[in-house]
């Protein structure tokens, strides 16, 4: 798999917009709204702004300040990253329960300064970062940008759905979302190999944010690649459906059915293809 050294978008002018949405949000909520369940167990709307807080927090502490005193440790596999990860997470929204939310308005609003700042400092195209539902080894900084920007908007689509919302799918930050995300197919179809010049091709049919995502074997790997005429396996899924099927957000009877078909086993490895860590549901 063949990730390009080149960044596709200017993903520090995407925080920015990122940011300003979040904040634009999160601005006329009444106490009765921060308090909201939202799609992430345990975690009302300010839980998750504290979440997300808490990120940009250790983005600027790991890149600005060379700061990893909390660290999962080298060695540590996949489901030893996800548990240190998710009691670091709850640590973190717990210990911070006390923050008012005007005071966390504040702190999102200097964090994003310094989280753009730290990230600036970064080379993209340098293959130093480690996305882990892209690949298991090293992927240029610019997928470690993208895969941010995907934490942050997934999370604000999470606080709108608390709100009974709907979700915001305008192209200027869905497009690039849905761009990173697309990354974790190529990784999650390596183990199973098919005969060389097989192909797929996921379709993101929606008005907004249209996307092609066709991959070819090589016989050993998955590539993406351009149009074949002789597609044997093929989804069909709406801006809606693609963002929360990768990010495990989707639920067939809110969101509705998508169209598959193919190869059921390629089907399947589809279909439970998540771009985040963890298992999928």
């Amino acid at each position: 798999m063949a990730i390009p050294d080149v960044q596709p978008f200017d993903y520090r002018s995407l925080f920015v917009l990122e940011n300003d949405r979040l904040l634009a949000l999160l601005r006329p909520l009444s106490q009765d709204d921060w308090r909201r369940p939202t799609p992430c167990p345990g975690w009302d709307v300010r839980g998750l702004a504290t979440h997300l807080l808490g990120g940009s927090f250790t983005v600027i502490s790991w890149l600005r300040d060379g700061f990893r005193e909390n660290s999962p440790g080298d060695g540590v596999d996949e489901q030893g990253f996800i548990e240190w990860l998710d009691e670091l997470q709850r640590t973190w929204v717990t210990v911070a329960r006390s923050l008012s939310p005007k005071l966390l308005m504040e702190l999102l609003e200097w964090s994003a300064i310094r989280f753009n700042e730290a990230l600036g400092a970064q080379d993209p195209s340098s293959r130093v970062a480690l996305v882990s539902w892209a690949g298991a080894g090293p992927v240029p900084v610019w997928l470690d940008h993208a895969r941010e920007l995907t934490e942050k908007w997934i999370h604000r689509q999470q606080i709108l759905q608390a709100l009974e919302r709907p979700s915001d799918l305008r192209s200027d930050l869905c497009y690039p979302v849905l761009d990173a995300l697309r990354w974790a197919y190529p990784f999650r179809l390596g183990p199973y190999s098919r005969k060389p010049g097989a192909f797929v091709e996921i379709n993101v049919v929606d008005p907004a944010v249209a996307q092609l995502w066709q991959l070819v074997s090589s016989g050993h790997s998955w590539e993406f690649d351009g149009p074949n005429p002789t597609v044997k396996v093929a989804s069909f899924l709406t801006g809606e459906q693609a963002w929360r099927l990768l990010t495990n957000n989707y639920h067939e009877g809110r969101d509705g059915h998508f169209e598959t078909a193919g190869d059921p086993e390629i089907v399947e490895v589809l279909s439970r293809t998540r771009a985040i860590i963890g298992t999928p549901k």
